[in-house]
């Protein structure tokens, strides 16, 4: 079975950032749907698109297995799916 994250923000809302107030995160490579690509602003449950540096890039399909608990973000840096410095521990 593969899995798809179809609505971006609706997602980001669902899941808590622990550690961080402030989180932003850069979708790539959505070729379905464009408006999944940007940069993500994830601000204490709130999401919003923004045009401003990512605290971490991957594409949507690297996303999918962070956001949906198949790797931690550490994991998923550590293994090169996710760029970025892993500078908290996740809970998501």
């Amino acid at each position: 079975m593969m899995t798809r994250i179809i609505n971006v923000k609706q997602i980001l809302e669902a899941v808590p950032v622990v550690n961080k107030k402030q989180l932003a995160i850069e979708i790539t490579d959505d070729d379905i749907i464009d408006e999944n690509n940007g940069v993500w602003m994830i601000d204490q449950n709130k999401v919003k698109k923004v045009k401003t540096s990512p605290d971490y890039t991957a594409s949507l399909t690297n996303w999918t297995k962070v956001l949906l608990g198949h790797l931690t973000l550490k994991q998923a840096v550590q293994l090169g799916f996710v760029k970025g410095e892993v500078l908290f521990y996740d809970y998501f």
